[in-house]
């Protein structure tokens, strides 16, 4: 079985890292623990490391979180369902009228209002409500007495939003809220984005005065921001390690698709190759980058990963060690097939 290998101690200076550097600028830190499935180990590392509060997006996450961490600010930053019951946060996150209606009617379980954030679209072209339908959201949320609105919040660099866009969004959701003040609607707290901010702040960039706070997740598991996946100052690259056994090493024909042409109309060199136990089932489509040199994938099925090796003699039954894009660690995080090994507490 593939592993992973997770260094707790290293997310949490990493999450210091990320805690200073949003100081700094006035900023508090929401941790994102749906990447490490709601892990109590590593959310309460990130809380210790200075995080105000957790964000999920599923239900089992926040439960667990709500049972291990009786004290932490939840955040739910999924929208809410419409046609099931769901597990609310101390603050949920809702786009629509509808969704607010849906927090309101749990309210008769709760011993106050519950706490929303509207989730304004922003140019990622994701979830979100239109800007010209935002007061009249805000107006909903705020006559019914089931609710409390804490604020607003905007996310990009998820879905479609490009880097040439990420100063406008936050811009965008500084001014809606500077529109909801002046109107008279009182907003605790102003959510600008998520790690694909940080690579802003790390070149020395500030954000628009009204944004209180980013919700980050990529950066404290990977220590990169979350736009450019660039190293961020003080963090650690390796804090999580995927492990996969090697089954198969053979000198193997390449192919000209295997990014190798055909010189003369001869057929591209052999190439020498490795089979790895771990495959789409467990990666999905994220990338991962080898921790030694001279391997390179070549591709994988569901269940294999195939590498080409140069310089080296990788024998079966040896482990190959990968560090995982934020996509892959997701899929290996979430995989039956893949032990997950906590490390450094």
């Amino acid at each position: 079985m593939s592993e992973l290998r997770v260094n707790v101690e290293a997310i949490g200076r990493n999450t210091e890292a990320v805690v200073s550097l949003l100081r700094q600028r006035g900023l508090q830190l929401v941790a994102v623990t749906k990447g490490c499935r709601g892990e109590p180990q590593v959310a309460a590392a990130m809380l210790e490391a200075g995080a105000v509060g957790l964000a999920d997006t599923r239900d089992q996450n926040l439960r667990r979180l709500r049972q291990a961490l009786p004290h932490a600010e939840l955040h739910r930053i999924y929208l809410p369902s419409l046609a099931r019951p769901f597990e609310p946060g101390d603050v949920t996150y809702v786009s629509s009228r509808e969704g607010a209606a849906a927090v309101a009617a749990l309210a008769a379980t709760a011993a106050a209002p519950r706490r929303v954030m509207l989730q304004l679209e922003t140019g990622d072209e994701r979830e979100g409500v239109p800007e010209d339908e935002l007061s009249r959201l805000a107006e909903a949320v705020v006559s019914d007495p089931r609710l409390r609105l804490e604020g607003i919040a905007t996310n990009f660099a998820c879905f479609r939003g490009s880097a040439s866009r990420i100063k406008t969004s936050v811009e965008r959701v500084a001014v809606a809220a500077s529109e909801l003040r002046e109107a008279g609607v009182a907003l605790n707290r102003v959510s600008g984005g998520n790690s694909s901010l940080l690579w802003l702040l790390a070149r020395g960039e500030s954000l628009p005065g009204e944004i209180t706070e980013l919700r980050c997740g990529e950066a404290l598991l990977l220590g990169q921001d979350a736009l450019f996946y660039e190293p961020l100052p003080g963090c650690r690259g390796d804090a999580c390690l995927l492990r996969a056994e090697v089954l198969e090493e053979y000198t193997k024909p390449a192919r000209p698709g295997d990014g190798y042409l055909a010189v003369g109309g001869q057929d591209p060199v052999s190439r020498r190759r490795s089979v790895l136990g771990i495959g789409r089932q467990d990666l999905g489509a994220g990338r991962v980058r080898f921790v030694l040199s001279g391997l390179r994938e070549v591709g994988r099925s569901a269940d294999y990963l195939v590498v080409e090796v140069e310089g080296r003699s990788l024998r079966p039954g040896s482990w190959v060690e990968m560090i995982p894009s934020y996509e892959a660690l997701v899929a290996a995080w979430t995989s039956p097939y893949v032990e997950v090994r906590l490390e450094g507490r």
